[in-house]
């Protein structure tokens, strides 16, 4: 039988409260009640499966070694006991308490298909193959099903940690080491000429310590968003490949460009260049699951009609801000215009731009300065061949950062 749970009490829940009223109210049949009895210990393992509240009662709450009383009503007790990272964390009930366990797997999954319902379709001029392709996806993620790519665990993990001001350097060290590949980037960048200072460092917590905290926990994430860009065949997986490769070169420029432009964070002007073509992925996996072939020619036109659309799906679906899900929708609209200052997606677009004439692949690419991103963007005058003498003067650093990425 599903608990009752007064509806302001189970609106102030979080992160219920990111649920609709109706996602609550259908979450409400998946809530069970029990009683913890005065000096009875609960441990996270009991109910990792669970988000276990606090109704009524104290209960003293140990994290670290650090004791916390917490009483039913208080503001604490709107959030689940126990945290993602369970690392040492148990409850004593100082009081007979009264608990609230909210199964986590149905949570999870109304939330994802909250975030990737609304989903507005734009008239898209599409051939036959490519309607029944986005037909098809958009169906599967109204009702649940799409296959979307989750976010890579390393990455989901180290995005909790930046909202949590209680970790630290140890709790990192901790989530990085669990990754080869992540943990092998870190020490390739701290090494690097871009962080290189004093004796080179031969192990993580040193260099968390050295990058400092929050330049290593964007970083981090960053590095670990390349485990996204999975595929089942050979041949798709080549494309995967050079989907991240090409999302590297891009995201190499726009973090150089965001920490010359007044405020832009280049950690985020980065990540930016990396998910800007995330909408690709769902594509390609759908392409292969389906065992469509196409040629490349029309894998490139129907990528280039559908991947906005999907971008916005993928990261609505990951919990992403709405400034990263525009630049999924819109880095490919060369001619993008908007009333408001330079934005990220201005910075990818530009990006883009600059991307494809370092590799030489520019031929058919508007010029630079009559693209409306670059108006929005103060990047100085263009040199006499219409290139940016920013990148110039930067060369080596867009180098690191690409080898960094590139693994």
């Amino acid at each position: 039988m599903a608990a009752s749970i007064d509806a302001p009490r189970f609106e102030d829940l979080v992160p219920i409260n990111e649920l609709s009223e109706a996602g609550r109210n259908q979450l409400r049949i998946h809530l069970r009640k029990g009683v913890l009895r005065a000096g009875n210990k609960l441990s996270p393992g009991h109910d990792a499966a669970d988000l276990v509240y606090l109704l009524s009662g104290r209960l003293s709450l140990v994290s670290r070694g650090v004791p916390e009383e917490v009483r039913g009503g208080m503001e604490r007790a709107c959030q689940p006991l126990f945290s993602d990272r369970h690392q040492g964390e148990f409850a004593v009930a100082e009081t007979d308490c009264i608990l609230l366990r909210v199964n986590r797997q149905v949570f999870t999954a109304l939330l994802s298909r909250e975030r990737t319902a609304g989903v507005e379709v734009v008239d898209v001029d599409v051939d036959e193959t490519q309607s029944s392709i986005f037909r098809d996806l958009y169906q599967a993620t109204i009702n649940g099903r799409l296959e979307l790519p989750p976010m890579p665990e390393v990455a989901m993990r180290i995005q909790r940690m930046a909202q949590d001001p209680d970790v630290g350097v140890s709790e990192i060290t901790q989530v990085i080491q669990t990754d080869p590949v992540v943990a092998g980037a870190i020490m390739h960048a701290t090494n690097s000429p871009l962080f290189r200072a004093g004796k080179p460092i031969n192990n993580i917590r040193d260099a968390v310590i050295r990058l400092g905290f929050n330049a290593t926990q964007k970083l981090a994430f960053n590095i670990a968003m390349r485990q996204a860009f999975q595929a089942r065949s050979p041949k798709t997986r080549q494309h995967m490949r050079e989907l991240w490769d090409r999302s590297v070169d891009i995201s190499a420029i726009a973090y150089v460009l965001g920490r010359h432009l007044k405020g832009f964070d280049p950690d985020r002007a980065q990540l930016a260049g990396l998910m800007h073509e995330i909408g690709t992925i769902p594509i390609l996996n759908y392409l292969d699951r389906h065992e469509i072939h196409l040629n490349d020619e029309q894998l490139e036109h129907t990528i280039t009609k559908l991947r906005g659309m999907t971008g916005v799906m993928v990261l609505n679906y990951w919990g992403m801000d709405p400034e990263l899900v525009s630049v999924a929708e819109h880095a490919g609209n060369w001619q993008r215009e908007h009333p408001n200052p330079g934005d990220y997606c201005d910075l990818v677009i530009v990006s883009r731009l600059l991307s494809g004439r370092d590799a030489g692949t520019g031929a058919g690419l508007p010029p630079l300065d009559q693209v409306p991103a670059f108006q929005k963007l103060d990047l100085g005058p263009l040199d006499d061949d219409m290139s940016l003498g920013l990148l110039k003067e930067t060369e080596q650093e867009i180098a690191a950062l690409r080898n960094i990425l590139h693994g």
